[in-house]
């Protein structure tokens, strides 16, 4: 039996429901960048060097790549509405879990955890791509994006301010309660997904692989978006450290501070949603990796003057998501039927690669300060700049 979801098998998509998914997706995936901003803090409480507590930023985005990978297909054959649900309740029980650490290792396992469950915007944005309408689907994503991005850089303002008033277990306490209340407008609001296929759950993994070894604009998509999100979780993870020393020596809540600034980039996606919509998702990847190129050389030249680090935050937040947005267009044209396959496979390659970067920005940190974090930015970005070479016309996937 083949999933078909079609448009018609969906409710009408509404402003209001884009606003729902928008404000799910940002208060869900905050969760994944608390503790960016905690990490002087939990160093501080379980008496550990920065390099060490570093590792908690790095297994919370493996955690969350591996969700994506064992999770998120599944939103092609369940309900999808339900799905959420019982991911939106796990995460609870693990940020109670997270709040309650007594040791570096709960901490670390917990925050794993976190990550893994932590994938419901993933489900959301290929049921937003489905309700959408094919010449409007860009910009339908870039607004659903902008939620994607207010709750990353949201949470690094909120976690810097809670943080410094509070200590970072009250914030996991804070992202507890407003779970809560995203349970609850979901199943209020959120309608119910149709047309699930019956599959075997080991099925559905083991059509993975040929799906990604079949695509070759998928795997493009996945380099492009898995460096770019690299170089911005360099940028973002060790952040916290330069603000922490000499000429500037503040707090979590600077951090916190330069991260609503580049709330800013939210505004962007829609933006890149309409140039995708009319020139197409490689002049819009282009586009997004020089902005994130520019971001990092103005960081190395100026990031220890607060406006200049300002501007290069806005920059590769700008870069950064607008590109998600570009890449995302790109796989969903690929076949209907598959998106929460396609977008599970491309995430998880995109937060690999945000492990991978959080690791490299604390080693660059170690060894060479800001200036070595900025120029192992720029090298992933180069590595992206790869995926425009050759990039195939979109071929529809053969049935698996």
């Amino acid at each position: 039996m083949v999933f078909n979801s079609r448009a018609e098998d969906f409710p009408v998509l509404t402003k209001g429901l884009i606003l729902l998914m928008a404000a799910a997706c940002g208060f869900t995936v905050a969760n994944v960048y608390l503790n960016q901003t905690l990490l002087v803090s939990m160093g501080n409480t379980f008496h550990v060097s920065a390099t060490s507590i570093g590792i908690v930023a790095t297994l919370t985005q493996v955690g969350y790549a591996f969700g994506n990978l064992l999770l998120v297909p599944l939103g092609d054959i369940f309900e999808q509405r339900k799905l959420i649900l019982c991911l939106l309740s796990a995460v609870c029980v693990i940020l109670a879990a997270t709040a309650l650490s007594i040791n570096v290792t709960w901490l670390i396992a917990a925050n794993f955890l976190l990550g893994f469950v932590t994938v419901v915007p993933q489900i959301i944005v290929p049921l937003a791509a489905n309700l959408a309408a094919e010449g409007n689907r860009g910009k339908v994503l870039g607004n659903v994006a902008i939620g994607l991005v207010c709750g990353i850089l949201g949470a690094r303002f909120i976690s810097g301010f809670v943080d410094s008033h509070y200590g970072w277990r009250s914030m996991y306490w804070v992202s507890f309660a407003s779970t809560i209340v995203i349970i609850i407008f979901i199943a209020m609001y959120l309608p119910k997904s149709k047309g699930n296929q019956v599959i075997q759950y080991k099925k559905l993994l083991a059509s993975l692989g040929p799906l990604f070894i079949r695509e070759k604009a998928l795997q493009k998509a996945c380099l492009s978006q898995g460096m770019m999100f690299g170089s911005f979780s360099v940028f973002w993870t060790t952040l916290v450290f330069l603000l922490s020393t000499s000429p500037y020596s503040y707090g979590s809540a600077m951090a916190g501070l330069i991260g609503l600034v580049g709330i800013a980039g939210a505004f962007a996606t829609p933006i890149i949603g309409r140039v995708i919509d009319k020139k197409g998702p490689k002049f819009a990847n282009a586009l997004c990796m020089l902005i994130s190129l520019l971001a990092f050389l103005i960081s190395i030249f100026l990031g220890y003057w607060l406006p200049g680090l300002i501007l290069g935050a806005l920059l590769v937040t700008v870069g950064t998501q607008a590109n998600q947005v570009a890449c995302q267009a790109t796989i969903f044209q690929l076949s209907p039927e598959k998106r929460s396959r396609l977008n599970g496979l491309y995430m998880v390659s995109t937060f690999l690669g945000g492990a991978l970067g959080s690791y490299l920005g604390v080693f660059a940190w170690s060894k060479w300060h800001w200036y070595g974090v900025c120029i192992v930015g720029m090298l992933m970005i180069g590595i992206g700049f790869g995926s425009l070479i050759s990039l195939p016309k979109q071929e529809r996937i053969e049935k698996i």
